[in-house]
């Protein structure tokens, strides 16, 4: 009895939970849809429950157990594949129906056969999953036919089970936000059900299965070391392994489990539960065999719990239209059109006091109601569209740092505030030439990040030295992950040799004090950039980015509690670091020139094309931001190429009340990210800020545009 009502339970499983915008729109939701399993046995009726048959002929309970069992050459499984498309009645009533062809459902049905793994001819008695979203006129004909006792027994060895299916409606929009959700290999089950002493001492080379379905996993003797039910849903695989009492987890063979995005990071939360039981491994006397005993009552399954983000459906999608609009444009340019350019860039936007990502853009995205049967056509795309370049694709930020190298200089107390240096265009060094873009003559800390010289920071760096510089970078979220609350996550690069001093000179410290040299991804500048806008008192918060927010209702249960809890823990620093008041100031005004220009002189900075004048001579918005030209090189058949820049514009707004940070970077693009990229965050901050669209004056000069 016990074991029937497992099984009747095992066949609801949760509903996978939804992923919420910030408004309450469904992002990502499971909708209902009939899937057909197949079942590789049954009983013969009137012979005693030991005698079984199979479901498949012509092959034989016998072949098809060694099928699921043995290590079979790939021309064994092409014989038996042929002999079901040959005589089978389920494929050859599957194909003429236009599922596929008989060869190839017969692949697909040994296939299902096989991944159960079933350890006695009677786990064949158990169904498998085989098709997935069947029409209802089907579905319906089947349940039909295995209610009517005069049936012809085609759909003997079939059954329709309700599952959910995956749809995201913003589709391509949050591509790499939300993720796609993918059958769990047979390598991860493997991973998950985990291992511990003794495994291959068992019967079944170390497998422990429930009917060749469920995932174990060893649980500790000691009630003291247990670990609650949301750790365990949350962080599975902090699971201890050892002793000898042992919990289902309810992993199911062939499961769908989040890849990419929300989906994989928070896969325990939003997978739901299905059936938890405890039971303890026992050996029979007699024969030593395992024995698996119940202990206490079956627990049913638990929904998933639903994610709330703080991102907004509707911002989000007006900023990729921003940033399509503006790549097009700029694919017309002629060294593009010669360069064949990737059309490919990313645009964030991040609250500065808590990290909360209102929007984040890497375009071109995928759209995950398709990723099954455009998967393929995605990986050989030039353009990469399964590449999150926010938080995966790592650049050179050029110029965007520089602030944080002043930052560091001035609060060290190695450059004075009001020290000066002479820009005459290049500096030599041991007969090697760095050059900027302009000459300047000379520059303060608040001048030379108005016109991005390159002379002043390369001084600036050797003043703090490649050490403090690699040091204060790491300390300002660059070269690490950031901790964002979605997967595939890139470190980026610092030069350790820059902290280990082995074979680092002089010019390799020029290259890191103007950001070259290294590579960030835009979400580590954008964790940098809300550091300088969140600074209080002398201390900056180094945000960890992230979307998911605490729910809007009380949790109903202890996953949802859990989730909660870690939700809230997200808006809190992961660091804080002290700045000097004085330094801070400094770089702020030098950020704040670098678009509105210098208040005394007039004279525009790189970044005016981001600024908002009014007729009167004000501002409509007072932003502080900074434009990044990144250089790169690769070497082609032994010589060197040079290509086409990386281009990056950094800001935070309002100036004085920082409530978003927003960073724009176009990977080889050029044209500087003045002139690129600066304009694009403009019409960004427009529309976060719901501004008008011709208060401001136009500048046609983009010369000195860096």
């Amino acid at each position: 009895y016990r074991e029937r009502r497992l099984r009747h339970q095992e066949q609801k499983a949760p509903r996978r939970g939804r992923i919420l915008d910030a408004t309450g729109r469904v992002l990502a939701e499971d909708r209902p849809i009939h899937n057909l399993w197949v079942i590789p046995a049954r009983r013969i009726p009137g012979a005693g429950r030991r005698r079984l048959e199979s479901n498949f002929p012509p092959l034989s309970l016998d072949q098809m157990f060694r099928l699921a069992t043995s290590n079979l050459s790939p021309v064994e499984v092409d014989l038996a594949a042929v002999a079901l498309a040959d005589s089978n009645p389920l494929v050859a009533a599957l194909a003429s129906r236009g599922f596929a062809s008989k060869l190839d459902l017969a692949h697909r049905l040994l296939e299902s056969v096989r991944s159960g793994r079933p350890e006695s001819p009677e786990d064949l008695l158990y169904s498998r999953p085989f098709l997935e979203d069947i029409d209802f006129v089907l579905a319906m004909e089947i349940r039909a036919s295995r209610a009517n006792p005069y049936d012809d027994g085609v759909w003997r060895a079939a059954e329709v089970k309700i599952g959910g299916k995956r749809y995201d409606p913003a589709g391509a929009t949050l591509g790499h936000i939300t993720g796609y959700v993918g059958k769990l290999t047979a390598e991860e089950y493997r991973e998950l059900r985990g291992y511990w002493e003794g495994d291959s001492a068992l019967p079944g080379s170390g497998s422990i299965h429930k009917r060749g379905r469920l995932f174990f996993s060893v649980r500790p003797d000691h009630p003291g070391e247990e670990e609650s039910d949301e750790e365990r849903i949350i962080r599975l695989r902090e699971v201890r392994r050892s002793g000898k009492l042992v919990q289902t987890q309810g992993y199911l063979l062939n499961e769908m489990v989040g890849r990419g995005g929300l989906e994989q990071y928070y896969n325990q939360a939003l997978r739901g539960r299905h059936i938890l039981q405890r039971l303890r491994l026992t050996r029979d006397a007699g024969s030593r065999r395992r024995r698996f005993q119940p202990l206490g009552e079956v627990a049913r399954a638990q929904n998933g719990v639903d994610l709330r983000l703080s991102l907004r459906l509707d911002i989000q999608r007006q900023v990729e239209d921003i940033m399509a609009k503006n790549i097009r444009d700029i694919a017309n340019r002629p060294e593009l059109v010669a360069s064949d350019w990737v059309q490919s860039g990313v645009a964030i936007i991040l609250d500065p006091r808590n990290g909360r990502l209102h929007a984040m853009v890497s375009f071109p995205s995928f759209d995950p109601n398709r990723i099954g049967a455009d998967f393929a056509s995605f990986l050989k795309d030039p353009a990469a569209p399964l590449l999150d370049r926010s938080v995966a694709g790592i650049y050179p930020p050029g110029s965007v740092a520089k602030p944080l190298v002043g930052l560091a200089a001035l609060s060290e107390d190695r450059l004075m505030p009001g020290e000066q240096f002479f820009c005459d265009r290049v500096l030599l060094l041991a007969g090697a030439r760095f050059t900027c873009l302009g000459q300047h003559g000379n520059q303060d800390i608040v001048s030379a990040l108005r016109h991005s010289c390159n002379i002043f920071f390369y001084h600036t760096g050797e003043k703090l030295g490649g050490r403090d510089l690699y040091n204060w970078y790491t300390r300002l979220g660059l070269g690490h992950p950031t901790g964002i609350d979605i997967s595939g996550e890139a470190p980026g690069m610092l030069p350790r040799n820059a902290f280990t001093r082995r074979g680092w000179a002089t010019g390799n410290t020029y290259h890191l004090a103007i950001g070259q040299g290294m590579a960030v991804t835009p979400i580590q500048i954008a964790v940098a950039y809300a550091a300088i806008a969140n600074a209080k008192k002398g201390v900056a918060d180094i945000v960890r980015p992230h979307f998911l927010v605490p729910p809007l209702g009380e949790p109903t249960t202890p996953e949802g509690e859990a989730l909660a809890l870690e939700s809230a823990g997200l808006d809190q620093p992961t660091s804080q670091i002290l700045l000097d008041q004085k330094a801070l100031d400094l770089v702020r005004q030098g950020l704040w020139e670098a678009v509105q220009g210098s208040p005394e002189t007039g004279e525009g900075g790189t970044g005016r094309l981001a600024s908002f004048p009014t007729p009167g001579g004000g501002f409509l918005i007072e932003l502080a931001g900074k434009t990044g030209t990144a250089e790169w090189s690769e070497v082609v058949n032994g010589r060197v190429r040079k290509g086409v820049s990386h281009v990056w514009f950094a800001c935070y707004a309002p100036f004085d009340r920082p409530e978003v940070v927003v960073v724009v970077m176009l990977p080889e693009a050029g044209g500087g990210g003045g002139s690129t990229c600066a304009p694009i965050a403009k019409e960004i901050l427009r529309l976060w800020f719901n501004l008008p669209d011709r208060l401001d004056s136009f500048f046609e000069d983009e010369d000195a545009l860096g």
